[in-house]
C-alpha cells in the first residue's frame, strides 16, 4: 500500500475517532445535566412536600443548597449545540444565551432563599420561598422551563 494511503487512511480513522468521542461527550453532559435536573425536580416534588410536612428545616435547608449546587453545575452543562432526541432543551439556549444564565441564576438565588428561611426555622417564609422556587411548571424552576424546554413551550 503506498504511504499516502496509510496515511489518509490515518487521517481518516482519526477523523472518525475524534467525531465519536465528540458524539460521546455530548451524549454525556446531556445526561449530566438531565440527572440533575431530575434530582431537583425530585426534590422539590417529594422531599420538600414530606418536610414540610413534618416541619423538617434541616432537610430543606440542606436540599435547597443541593439544588443550588445542581444550578451551578447545570450552568456549564449546556455546551454550544448539545442536543439530541433526548434532549429537551430548546435551541434558545444557544440563542438568548444571557436569558437563560439569568434564568439559572434567578432559580438559584429561589434556592438560597429557600435555604436561609429554613436555616431561620420560619416556616411562613419557607412556604413562600418553596413556591417561588416552584416546581417544572411554576416559580422561578418553571419561568426558565417555559422558555427553555422544548416540551412546555407553547410554540414548539
Amino acid at each position: 500500500m503506498k504511504r499516502s494511503n496509510i496515511l489518509g487512511l490515518g487521517f481518516c480513522g482519526l477523523l472518525s475517532l475524534f467525531a465519536a468521542t465528540q458524539v460521546f461527550a455530548q451524549e454525556d453532559v446531556i445526561d449530566k445535566r438531565k440527572a440533575i435536573m431530575r434530582a431537583n425536580n425530585d426534590t422539590v416534588t417529594k422531599e420538600f412536600k414530606k418536610a414540610l410536612e413534618e416541619k423538617d428545616y434541616a432537610t430543606i435547608e440542606l436540599k435547597a443548597k443541593d439544588i443550588m449546587g445542581g444550578l451551578d453545575a447545570a450552568a456549564n452543562l449546556f455546551p454550544k449545540g448539545s442536543i439530541n432526541e433526548k434532549s429537551r432543551a430548546h435551541p434558545d439556549i444557544w440563542v438568548k444565551t444571557d436569558e437563560f444564565k439569568t434564568s439559572l441564576t434567578n432559580a438559584r438565588k429561589a434556592a438560597e432563599a429557600l435555604s436561609k428561611a429554613a436555616a431561620a426555622k420560619d416556616e411562613a417564609e419557607v412556604n413562600v420561598k418553596v413556591k417561588e422556587l416552584g416546581n417544572n411548571r411554576d416559580g422561578a424552576c418553571g419561568d426558565c422551563h417555559k422558555v427553555f424546554r422544548k416540551d412546555f413551550r407553547k410554540d414548539s
